[in-house]
């Protein structure tokens, strides 16, 4: 397998662990990939500016770019349901009125 096709592999294997919310392994998947890409231009410079290497490349680009517009979108949106439910007094109410008693329980040791 070459590095190009070790690096669309990784950005397939990217792309599900964020599709299934796996963002350490995402992470770490990225950290690999991009080992891949310092390798790839130390070793082979030209790739950039091959026909088929420069087209995977920008293959992987549109791809890379849309998976961090698909996380920024996700981003928002968690961030913007923290906020509300920070901002929600009726949260708190709600939470109390469904434990025994509210943020002060404590965990009861098991059975005997």
């Amino acid at each position: 397998m070459s590095l190009l096709d070790r690096i669309m592999s990784l950005t397939t294997a990217i792309e599900d662990s964020l599709a299934g919310a796996d963002w350490a392994g995402a992470t770490n998947l990225d950290l690999e990939r991009r080992e891949l890409l310092r390798e790839l231009f130390a070793t082979q410079p030209e790739a950039a500016r091959e026909g088929h290497s420069r087209a995977i490349l920008a293959e992987l680009r549109a791809r890379t770019d849309s998976s961090a517009a698909a996380l920024e979108t996700t981003r928002s949106s968690l961030s913007a349901a923290a906020w509300a439910v920070r901002t929600s007094p009726g949260v708190v109410r709600a939470y109390e009125r469904n434990t025994d008693s509210g943020p002060l329980r404590v965990a009861q040791p098991a059975a005997e």
